[in-house]
């Protein structure tokens, strides 16, 4: 790695976990490309600096930012206004994409509703309804899939219990192949 004054590697650190949500310190130390030294280092400066809203969560192998304890009433009463509200015809259509063709990215998501679902998956994340998991097959990107609390919370014990799940799962990948095959042909 290219050294730089820590605080400017400590600021790509802070910019990693913020884009990416969490990572562990292997995970930073590739992107990085830095020793382990230098990543603790890193984190000792960030750490440092995060003192008023925010706060660096380290399990002691995957780390996040998160808001500090002094900042929980305000989250608290946020988070209960915004689970109050309905989540809407966007909300359904996302998760029945995800819970018919899931793990799915955005793009996918996106590609299925016709519109962005940027919010909707971030509002949907937030109620624990669904969760971003890597993409084993392009790291720029990660799934989102349905959770154990939107199982619960519609009575089924596993996602192939959701209705119509084989039929429908079939008929969705059908129309994508159609689709993708009408795209190449033109």
């Amino acid at each position: 790695m290219q050294h730089h004054p820590m605080t400017n590697f400590a600021d790509n650190i802070e910019a990693l976990l913020f884009a990416f949500g969490s990572m562990s310190r292997y995970e930073l130390a590739k992107k990085l490309k830095a020793t382990d030294a230098e990543i603790e280092e890193g984190l000792a400066a960030l750490a440092a600096r995060l003192t008023f809203g925010i706060t660096l969560i380290d399990d002691g192998h995957t780390l996040e930012l998160r808001t500090a304890p002094s900042t929980a009433a305000i989250i608290e009463q946020v988070q209960k206004d915004e689970n109050s509200r309905d989540i809407g015809k966007a909300g359904l259509e996302t998760l029945a994409a995800i819970l018919y063709r899931g793990p799915l990215t955005r793009a996918a998501v996106d590609f299925i509703r016709g519109v962005n679902s940027s919010q909707t998956l971030r509002t949907l994340t937030m109620r624990g309804l669904v969760r971003r998991i890597e993409n084993p097959k392009d790291e720029r990107s990660f799934l989102y899939e349905p959770t154990t609390e939107l199982l619960a919370h519609l009575g089924l014990s596993a996602r192939s219990h959701v209705p119509e799940y084989e039929s429908i799962r079939a008929k969705l990948e059908q129309l994508e192949d159609a689709y993708r095959a009408k795209e190449q042909d033109e």
